[in-house]
């Protein structure tokens, strides 16, 4: 059995604490039978996420390293939009820097091409790691890939950080699990509206973000309801909105085991 730290909060946030205090807490919750559980995460979701997480680390460093030769850029004012393409690439190295910042752009340049190959290694351990997948993930692939702007590091990215996605009872159960639903306070008849509450995976909740602005601007069923949720609560809450409900229409897919259903033609 494992613990479920988030609902145990009642130990770190005790003003009483100790090694001592803590074991007699946690032996009075076993009797009572009151012990939240945690889910455990099988062998191949945590090779999954392990692969999948150490992909995302490489990407933010390859974003790092080109924000760095960008800021170093913009001191010439000679920053470009094909700075890193192949004759982008080549202009940089011609480029008239001072002695150490030439230096310093051929180092990052180094790292930028092993972090790539990085990259490619890892993206090849994943596609090796799909096609060793048993036969019920094999079909929630091929139905996530039906999912509009959802490409391998989306599918990725859901299947490991769901893990066993048949475990949540309900669409709500996914939406919390990914931090995605939106908080309140409420007292005395008065109710103030929160943030989302951003518990669980980041991992997953910035991949439904990315997908969410990924699908209001190349789909116009997503799109129109994105601009009427913008109008109402600012553009920033109608992106989590959209995030949130195509990650309803995720578990929904999974669920059933059924493709993505497009809006009928008027």
């Amino acid at each position: 059995m494992i613990a479920h730290p988030h609902k145990l909060r009642v130990i770190a946030d005790s003003t009483r604490k100790s090694d001592k205090i803590d074991a007699q807490t946690l032996a009075d919750f076993l009797a009572h039978n009151m012990i939240p559980e945690a889910w455990r995460a099988t062998p191949r979701v945590r090779q999954h996420r392990s692969l999948i997480r150490r992909r995302q680390k490489v990407q933010n460093r390859i974003t790092s390293i080109k924000t760095t030769i960008r800021a170093l850029l913009t001191r010439y004012n000679a920053d470009r939009r094909d700075l890193f393409t192949r004759i982008g690439r080549k202009a940089l190295r011609q480029f008239q820097f001072l002695d150490e910042e030439r230096w310093l752009v051929d180092d990052l340049l180094e790292d930028l091409d092993q972090a790539r190959h990085h990259l490619a290694n890892v993206d090849c351990r994943l596609r090796e790691f799909a096609e060793r997948a048993p036969l019920a993930e094999r079909e929630a692939r091929e139905v996530l890939a039906t999912l509009p702007g959802a490409g391998p590091v989306t599918i990725n990215v859901l299947l490991a950080e769901l893990g066993d996605w048949r475990r949540f009872t309900s669409g709500d159960a996914v939406v919390a699990f990914a931090g995605l639903s939106p908080g309140f306070r409420e007292s005395d008849g008065h109710r103030k509206a929160l943030g989302i509450t951003k518990a669980g995976s980041p991992l997953l909740r910035w991949a439904m973000i990315q997908l969410a602005h990924r699908v209001k601007q190349s789909s116009s069923r997503w799109r129109t309801t994105f601009e009427r949720l913008s109008q109402r609560t600012g553009k920033k809450k109608a992106t989590c909105a959209i995030a949130r409900r195509l990650l309803l229409v995720v578990h929904a897919m999974l669920r059933d085991g059924r493709a993505y259903q497009f809006a009928a033609a008027k």
